[in-house]
C-alpha cells in the first residue's frame, strides 16, 4: 500500500462512482507518471453540483469518458480532523481523462471549488500538502505543473493565478500582519511568478 493510501483522511472510492467500462493501463503502470497535474473543478463550492458525484455523472454521460477524469480529488466540504477529504477516484495506474495528450505521464490531482471567487481554507491547505508530501514518499511523480502549464491549456484558468491569489489569502489569515511582529521561521515571503502549489506543496 503506498503512503498516500494511509492518510487518514483520504477515502477509498475506486470503483464506486458512475463508469463505463475502464480506463487503460499505463504503458509502464506508476512508473509512467513524471507529473503531478493540479487542477481545480471550476465549480463554485456553493454550487449543488460541486461533488465527486456529479463530476462523474458529467464525465460519463456527458462527455463518455470511462469514468471520473481525476485519480485523486481534494474536497474542502468535507473536513475530518482539520483536513479536507480526499477521494480515492481513479486507480493510479490508469490513464484517466484530464489532460489530454499528457494523460499518459499526468496524476490528476484535482481541489473541488472555483478559485476565481472561492477561498482556498486551512483544512484544504493542508491536505494538499498531506497529499503532496506522500506522493513524493511514494515516488509518483517527479514534477508538479498546473493542468494551464501542460502543453495545449495555456488558456486555461486552472490553476495557476487564481489559486495563488487564493492561497495568499490564507496565508494572510492564519499569519496576520498584527499578530508577527518578528519574522516567523519558516514563513515564506512570496515572489512574483510563484503559484500556490510552489509554496503549499514546499517540503519542510
Amino acid at each position: 500500500m503506498y503512503a498516500f493510501q494511509k492518510l487518514p483522511q483520504l477515502v477509498d472510492k475506486r470503483g464506486e462512482l458512475v463508469h463505463k467500462g475502464e480506463y487503460a493501463k499505463r504503458k509502464n503502470g506508476v512508473n509512467s507518471i513524471t507529473t503531478r497535474v493540479w487542477h481545480h473543478s471550476l465549480t463554485k463550492l456553493s454550487a449543488g453540483g460541486s461533488k465527486i458525484e456529479s463530476f462523474a455523472d458529467f464525465h460519463v454521460r456527458t462527455n463518455g469518458w470511462p469514468g471520473i477524469a481525476y485519480h485523486l480529488i481534494i474536497d474542502p466540504k468535507h473536513v475530518v480532523d482539520g483536513k479536507a477529504t480526499i477521494y480515492y477516484c481513479v486507480d493510479i495506474s490508469k490513464k484517466s481523462y484530464h489532460v489530454g495528450n499528457s494523460n499518459s505521464i499526468g496524476l490528476g490531482i484535482c481541489v473541488i471549488g472555483d478559485y476565481r471567487v472561492d477561498k482556498l481554507s486551512e483544512a484544504t491547505i493542508r491536505s494538499i500538502i498531506d497529499l503532496h508530501k506522500a506522493l513524493i514518499a511514494d515516488g509518483i511523480g517527479k514534477y508538479d505543473k498546473a493542468h494551464s502549464e501542460m502543453p495545449g491549456y495555456s488558456w486555461k484558468a486552472c490553476c495557476v493565478f487564481d489559486y495563488n491569489k487564493a492561497f495568499k489569502d490564507v496565508l494572510s489569515d492564519m499569519f496576520p500582519e498584527a499578530k508577527q511582529p518578528d519574522p516567523v521561521p519558516g514563513l515564506y515571503t512570496i515572489q512574483e511568478g510563484d503559484t500556490f502549489w510552489s509554496i503549499a506543496l514546499k517540503d519542510g
